[in-house]
């Protein structure tokens, strides 16, 4: 499946030395992109990435700055709700094959985003519109929008639920067996 947003880089095109790229989604991109993360709109995606070999060249690095401007769908009103992001990432890129088959694996900090790159290349386009999607608000909710009384807890299930009053009538389960207990 093609992505929507495909900004393909092949991994031999990779040296040691970082190279920074800007990528900008077209208005076909961004439509489709839309649609994917369910927004109203995508006004604007750009990413400034930045790639290099590390650890001996057997991994990519990958870092960079993503900018975008969205209309979220509000969870409670469904009113458009203007959504602004600037995040960075960071990623390291290995090879499926380098990975061992047996035995155990040592994993440090560097290693917590390390994830495997497809055979086809590196997509910066994809790279890019996956850490945007991260970066919008999952509850995306409208200035003023309130939860309609009908959808409220009561009091009962606002305060949590109180045993303390079914205590006395009810009968312990373990009473029986306090007359087994050894008298000393």
């Amino acid at each position: 499946m093609q992505p929507e947003f495909s900004r393909p880089l092949s991994v031999d095109r990779i040296g040691a030395i970082a190279t920074t790229q800007s990528v900008e989604a077209t208005p076909e991109e961004r439509a489709a992109l839309a649609k994917r993360f369910d927004l109203q709109a995508l006004d604007h995606l750009t990413a400034k990435i930045t790639v290099r070999r590390v650890r001996g060249g057997q991994y990519v690095s990958v870092s960079g700055h993503i900018s975008g401007a969205a209309v979220q769908t509000c969870v409670v009103s469904l009113a458009p709700v203007p959504a602004t992001v600037e995040s960075e990432f960071a990623i390291i890129l290995g090879p499926i094959d380098g990975a061992p088959e047996r035995g155990e694996i040592d994993i440090t900090e560097e290693d917590d985003d390390l994830e495997p790159w497809p055979e086809e290349g590196i997509d910066l386009g994809e790279i890019a519109a996956q850490y945007f999607s991260l970066a919008l608000d999952p509850y995306p909710r409208a200035a003023g929008a309130e939860v309609p009384d009908a959808y409220q807890p009561s009091e009962s299930e606002a305060e949590g639920y109180d045993d303390t009053a079914n205590a006395e009538t009810k009968p312990n389960p373990f009473a029986a067996l306090a007359g087994l207990t050894k008298k000393s």
